[in-house]
């Protein structure tokens, strides 16, 4: 049998690497190529001769917090603390939103070197969605649901067995400014539209590893996984805009508001006190704007 190095690398159908010792891509496969070709990157930025670990540190600073997470796991391998390891992460690109699976293996050798694999794990990451969501999620606004949010919540405050520390953990408590007053002038169907809204509106500003909860009445919540701070209040930002304004419901304009709490957390961190620390500065926040007058819209009456 007479194969190529080259040729058992391309047969590999996802898209991957080999570093040498020091981090720096020795050799691609063809997936790779082509990945990066379809997603508008140039090979030169991410081909052979280019320090894999500074693209991750590169796109670290850039405030991605995967990357800081890809990092340490490169380490843990190249330092020889590890023998493989692996993270999945989601990758939007060419305008849809994908899941890999990012892998690091050794390869023994005179020379050792890493084999470095990005798997696509969408269909896997869509499997689970589906079967999840029956269970998990508000009827309502179709975000998760109180159970959900917990459980996910406990998950991501867990240290993983084996490493001290880890990414930041982001949280956002809202909920909608005089919102019962909205229930009581124009009815609950109208109140009903209000939630579905603002369920739409909090699934366009999260990101796709990001958890948007339904807590319970006009109670909302953001689990924001593997976050900065600078990246929390740019998130919190995002969701305070697009909650602001009127909303049209029966001929009729609504306005509607949200105060907002944050909490930047880390694993090991109690998850309820977490998330108590983000509902405190909620009510901060809306005691602030109270005081501060206007902040607090009524609604009109209706005609």
């Amino acid at each position: 049998m007479d194969w190529s190095a080259e040729a058992i690398l391309d047969a590999i159908p996802d898209a991957s690497v080999i570093l040498d010792a020091d981090g720096v891509i020795v050799a691609v496969n063809r997936a790779w190529r082509l990945f990066g070709l379809d997603n508008g990157g140039d090979p030169a930025d991410v081909g052979v001769g280019v320090s894999y670990l500074d693209v991750c540190r590169r796109a670290a600073a850039g405030g991605c917090a995967d990357a800081e997470e890809v990092l340490a796991r490169l380490g843990d391998v190249l330092r020889g603390s590890a023998v493989e390891s692996d993270l999945p992460y989601p990758c939007p690109s060419g305008g849809t939103d994908r899941w890999f699976l990012f892998r690091a293996t050794m390869i023994e050798g005179r020379a050792p070197h890493l084999l470095v694999s990005h798997v696509d794990i969408t269909r896997q990451k869509q499997a689970e969605e589906t079967l999840t969501r029956r269970v998990a999620e508000d009827p309502l606004t179709h975000l998760a649901n109180r159970s959900a949010f917990h459980e996910r919540l406990a998950q991501a405050m867990t240290p993983r067995p084996g490493r001290t520390g880890g990414a930041d953990v982001g949280l956002i408590y809202l909920d909608l400014d005089d919102f019962k007053l909205i229930n009581d002038t124009y009815g609950h169907t109208v109140g009903d539209v209000i939630l579905q809204t603002v369920g739409e509106r909090l699934r366009r500003q999260t990101r796709p590893q990001d958890t948007a909860a339904r807590l319970g009445g006009d109670e909302f919540a953001i689990l924001a996984p593997r976050i900065t701070a600078v990246g929390l209040r740019r998130l919190a930002d995002r969701i305070g805009r697009s909650l602001a304004g009127e909303q049209r419901v029966q001929g009729r304009s609504i306005r509607i508001a949200a105060s907002l709490g944050t909490h930047l957390g880390r694993p090991g961190d109690d998850p309820v006190e977490c998330l108590r620390q983000a509902d405190l500065a909620m009510y901060a926040a809306k005691a602030a704007a109270t005081t501060r007058g206007g902040a607090v819209t009524r609604p009109a009456p209706p005609r």
